[in-house]
């Protein structure tokens, strides 16, 4: 007999907070879950809207991603597996917060 399927599978667990640091255009983090889609969020300074962009962590659980070229200004940066998290911005475990100050060339 199947077995049934779940329209919401469980999310994976991990006790790691994920940190990211940020190097210029280079972002590199730990603690995220292993081959998992992660979002890194982009906030200008003094505007309440943010871009999102997707990456996928290596099978140890880091990130390491290139943000584009046209990011500039001082910006705000965080990243999400997506695991929930109650007390977290909007539900979910976030990474610490950088800030990134990149001159428009």
């Amino acid at each position: 007999m199947p077995t049934p399927v779940s329209d919401n599978p469980p999310v994976p667990q991990s006790s790691a907070t994920p940190t990211i640091s940020v190097q210029g255009h280079l972002v590199t983090g730990s603690g995220f879950l292993p081959h998992h889609n992660v979002t890194v969020q982009i906030t200008s300074a003094g505007e309440d809207i943010s871009d999102y962009l997707a990456y996928v962590t290596d099978g140890d659980g880091y990130l390491h991603c290139e943000l584009p070229d046209s990011v500039t200004g001082t910006l705000r940066i965080a990243a999400t597996d997506h695991r929930p998290n109650p007390d977290g911005v909007c539900g979910r475990l976030w990474s610490n917060t950088c800030r990134l100050i990149v001159p428009e060339a």
